[in-house]
């Protein structure tokens, strides 16, 4: 079986050390002995090209990727000789003088038998030259005079030349990803294999969905072009307290290595501690210039990044349906999501959707916990008393949102604007009138959850946070494809008036962002007000249903208390004469109801027509209005 030309070289200096060290404690070599340094068939310069290109052979890539000499290739062995063979730390103790095992550069050279004014004018074993520009040697006493330094070689380019493929064992974050079977699908690539071949050094940026479409391209891409996908940990980066810098280094000495491409996922802006933010955005622009193809991938557009890094090509590989509410990937939901498909690439697997989704509609209901109220719809349309019309706009409302694939999608029409396939209602009327229980209704018969967001815990007196607390609930309840209610939503949706402070024009912007997030979403969202004339024109004109809760009539007054009441009607109570003679809305009514009820069991008597009257006056007391018994 033929040597490899790394045990080859090995060999070779290995006995010029040993020469070396006979010659300095000898005083010279045995007789008829031959000057290795004379030995001119191992490195002949006309095959030097034919080396290069040797496949499978490691030393040779490593000459070809890093572009050394035969000198820098036969450095680099020698500096590795006292790690696999421990006499040779030893000898170059002797030889140097030094307390350390490792070759000083006068001891290497002289080994290699190179003139310390040759390596100088060369620039061999010095700061800018391939071997330490790449990491393959570094220097343990830099600060020493240049035939007194200390050379090194990392473990990893040990590792490499030592037949072991794995990543070096201090990169944690690091994951060579083994193929897959599914990467034979050609769809996956999505035309990156021939980009990657034409040009491989620009970075690029994908944008995946929920399902997790980046790792299945990329490894189908790079398995086209001859390379191997490198992964990064983000969540392991930050924990080492390693400068960017390094690591970004680190990275690249693996890449040109294994032949690999460098995979790092980047987490939503809004999910992104600063400090981790601040540490990805070096990071990229550091290996963005680094001599190895650059894949980042996330589930935002890159313009949400803010970075001011150089703009890598962008390439959306979302499915088509993936603008569908549910398959939304908000802040915190894209984390968890990323994290799912990057544990399964790591051992060839590939989750569930279904897992997938359930994982990411939990945290995105983390994520509403502290900004929205959950509701498990319980009221449905036989629970609401409404005129013919109102329910008619409810029944449209539903059909918006039951029918939407349909109209955007198999129909192919196109809102233009840069609107999103959402449905945005706004229920205006008095209180007590059934705005909240018709949104209830209308989620319950969608078979969606209800969030009730809580205005206080989102508005802020810091500038932008406001805005950062609604999309936070906008991404997220695109995800959970849930309804969201906001409730009394004057003040966040009131009209927008002439700047005469500051405090006027940041109300005018958090009106002017929420216009445009409110056109962008994909989900159902209702906004409920008492008094429709102070909700901006600008709002009422992209609202797709428009619903007016008017003061019940006499007639739905009666239906009112007749479904309230259900079979605890008092005989001698009329029904009908109760609703002409008091004016009250649907929320009183029940208030009245209740009220009168309790009165009932208190007393362990069935309800009577005295407890409904004196419940009605408890009411009128409450709106501040004169009460008069009905005759």
């Amino acid at each position: 079986m033929s040597r490899s030309l790394f045990e080859e070289r090995l060999e070779v200096a290995e006995e010029r050390l040993r020469r070396l060290y006979m010659e300095r404690e000898e005083g010279g070599l045995p007789e008829g002995a031959a000057d290795p340094a004379a030995e001119s068939h191992i490195w002949p310069g006309d095959q030097q090209l034919a080396l290069r290109k040797t496949e499978g052979d490691r030393l040779a890539h490593l000459v070809g990727e890093f572009r050394l000499s035969e000198r820098e290739a036969d450095l680099l062995v020698t500096c590795l000789l006292p790690e696999l063979k421990p006499v040779c730390g030893a000898a170059f103790q002797f030889l140097s003088g030094l307390p350390t095992s490792r070759p000083s550069v006068s001891v290497a050279l002289s080994v290699q038998r190179i003139p310390i004014p040759d390596a100088v004018a060369d620039g061999l074993l010095r700061q800018g030259s391939p071997l330490f520009d790449a990491g393959l040697v570094t220097c343990q006493n830099s600060e020493a005079s240049f035939p007194e330094r200390v050379l090194d070689v990392p473990d990893r380019v040990l590792d490499f030349l030592a037949g072991r493929e794995q990543c070096g064992a201090a990169n944690r974050w690091l994951h060579l990803l083994p193929p897959h079977p599914d990467d034979a699908d050609p769809q996956h690539a999505k035309g990156l294999d021939t980009a990657v071949a034409a040009d491989p050094y620009p970075a690029r940026y994908l944008r995946q969905g929920i399902h997790g479409e980046a790792l299945p391209a990329s490894r189908a891409a790079l398995a086209a072009t001859g390379l191997v996908p490198l992964l990064l940990d983000p969540d392991a980066l930050t924990a080492g307290g390693v400068p960017p810098q390094q690591l970004a280094a680190e990275a690249v000495l693996d890449a040109r290595l294994l032949g690999a491409a460098v995979l790092l996922p980047l987490a939503a802006p809004a999910a992104s501690e600063p400090e981790q933010a601040d540490l990805l955005r070096h990071l990229v622009t550091q290996l963005a210039d680094a001599p190895v193809p650059l894949l980042l991938y996330g589930s935002e557009a890159w313009a949400a990044y803010g970075w001011d890094t150089p703009r890598p090509v962008e390439t959306d590989l979302r499915a088509a349906d993936a603008r569908r509410p549910g398959d939304q990937l908000g802040a915190a939901a894209s984390v968890s999501v990323e994290r799912i498909h990057r544990a399964a690439a790591l051992h060839a697997t590939t989750p569930a959707v279904r897992t997938v989704r359930e994982a990411a509609r939990q945290r995105a209901a983390g994520e509403l916990g502290g900004l929205a109220r959950h509701i498990v719809p319980e009221v449905g349309w036989p629970d609401l008393v409404l005129p013919a019309e109102v329910r008619a706009r409810l029944d449209m409302l539903v059909a918006r949102v039951r029918h939407r694939e349909t109209v955007f999608g198999s129909w192919g029409l196109r809102r233009g604007g840069g609107r999103g396939r959402g449905t945005a209602a706004l229920f205006a009327g008095e209180s007590g009138t059934g705005k909240t229980m018709a949104a209830e209704a209308v989620a319950r018969e969608l078979d969606l959850d209800l969030y009730v967001i809580s205005l206080p815990s989102i508005v802020s007196k810091y500038i932008g946070e406001t805005e950062k607390n609604l999309e936070r609930v906008f991404s997220a309840a695109e995800m959970l494809d849930a309804v969201v209610l906001f409730d009394e939503a004057d003040s966040m949706f009131s009209k927008r008036g002439e700047v005469k402070s500051s405090n006027d024009r940041h109300a005018n912007m958090q009106s002017g962002y929420l216009l445009q997030r409110l056109e962008a979403f994909n989900g159902l969202a209702v906004l409920t007000t008492n008094l429709r004339s102070n909700i901006d024109a600008a709002f009422t004109r992209r609202f797709d249903e428009v619903v007016h809760f008017e003061s019940p009539g006499p007639d739905v007054r009666a239906r009112l208390w007749r479904s309230l009441l259900g079979t605890s009607v008092p005989e001698d109570v009329c029904l009908e004469n109760l609703a002409e003679s008091y004016d009250l809305a649907g929320g009183s009514i029940r208030a009245c109801v209740e009220s009168a009820a309790f009165a009932a069991a208190a007393a362990e008597r069935p309800l009577c027509r005295a407890d409904l009257l004196r419940g009605v006056e408890t009411e009128y007391g409450k709106l501040g209005r004169f009460f008069a018994p009905a005759t």
